[in-house]
């Protein structure tokens, strides 16, 4: 079995290295051919804060990704793991994933957020999409080095079925948990994306907006309250949409905080790099939610205006 890595972020680098160092087929898909050529160049490290460990990885194949232009070159079993940012899957980018995947790729998808599914189903068959859910955190210090910051669990399922269960057990989930990820099928993978939508709808935003690491929201009862009207809302809008995630989350959402509190949030990271925020596929998800409920999500649209005014440049 292959497994096709595209991103060369800190997510993909993670992924590939860990993998590669468990020695399963790996190839991995920065998004150009200067990236390929550097990361053939200097190899890809992962570097563990854990178990204070540095690791240089060999026998990574690279591709840059705007060099597929041509048929599939997948084989029946292999797997193709996305780990770009969701606004990077867009229609050029989801054809060209189907020429990669061909009538035989299983792609597992690691993006935040909602209806980035929905897109690929319109060039991919649905019975070939999965969608991960993960907490593994990493960060990219370089091209082709990344610090694994804190370990895990890995979801993968597929949305609105039950498909090829063993298939999944007895291949990709062989290989991440023999790479030191903890990894297991989802059969309720459609709550678990949302669930974490929610999670990532109330940190996210928060802690770019006040500059504070994940942990600090829970130092002031300003910023709890914040949190609270967040997840009224948010809840409200999922039971309007017929969505169900469990009656638990205001304790994860709290939880989750504490488990992250040294953690800087990825869309703290955007705004202070002056780059775009996932702000529109999480936020903007629950906005759109909302749309057709006759819910006027305020302070989901309060957190999403301000921050937009914040990162950026945006389409």
């Amino acid at each position: 079995m292959n497994i096709h890595i595209v991103g060369a972020g800190s997510l993909g680098l993670l992924f590939a290295g860990k993998l590669g160092l468990a020695g399963a087929k790996v190839t991995l898909y920065p998004r150009t051919k200067k990236q390929a050529d550097q990361l053939r160049e200097q190899g890809i490290t992962v570097i563990s804060h854990q178990i204070q460990t540095e690791q240089k990885v060999y026998g990574v194949n690279i591709r840059a990704w705007d060099e597929i232009s041509v048929a599939s070159m997948v084989q029946e079993g292999d797997w193709i793991l996305v780990t770009v940012k969701q606004k990077n899957i867009d229609e050029p980018f989801v054809q060209k994933l189907s020429l990669l995947a061909g009538k035989h790729g299983k792609i597992c998808c690691y993006q935040n957020g909602v209806g980035h599914i929905e897109r690929m189903e319109k060039y991919i068959e649905a019975s070939q999409i999965y969608a991960a859910i993960t907490t593994e955190a990493a960060r990219r210090d370089a091209i082709g080095i990344v610090t694994h910051t804190g370990s895990g669990e890995t979801r993968i399922g597929q949305m609105r079925g039950v498909l090829n269960w063993k298939n999944i057990e007895n291949s990709l989930m062989e290989w991440l948990n023999r790479a030191g990820f903890s990894a297991q099928v989802s059969k309720t993978i459609d709550k678990d994306v949302y669930r974490k939508l929610m999670i990532n709808a109330i940190i996210n935003p928060l802690t770019a907006i006040m500059r504070i690491k994940n942990g600090e929201l829970l130092d002031k009862p300003e910023r709890l309250q914040w949190m609270k009207w967040l997840y009224v809302e948010i809840e409200a809008v999922f039971q309007a949409n017929h969505i169900h995630v469990g009656a638990d989350m205001w304790d994860q959402v709290q939880h989750v905080c504490s488990a992250t509190a040294a953690n800087t949030s990825s869309m703290l990271k955007d705004v202070l790099a002056e780059s775009e925020t996932e702000i529109e596929w999480i936020n903007g998800s629950i906005l759109r939610l909302a749309a057709s409920t006759g819910i006027e999500p305020i302070y989901n649209r309060a957190v999403y205006t301000l921050v937009r005014s914040l990162g950026g440049p945006y389409a």
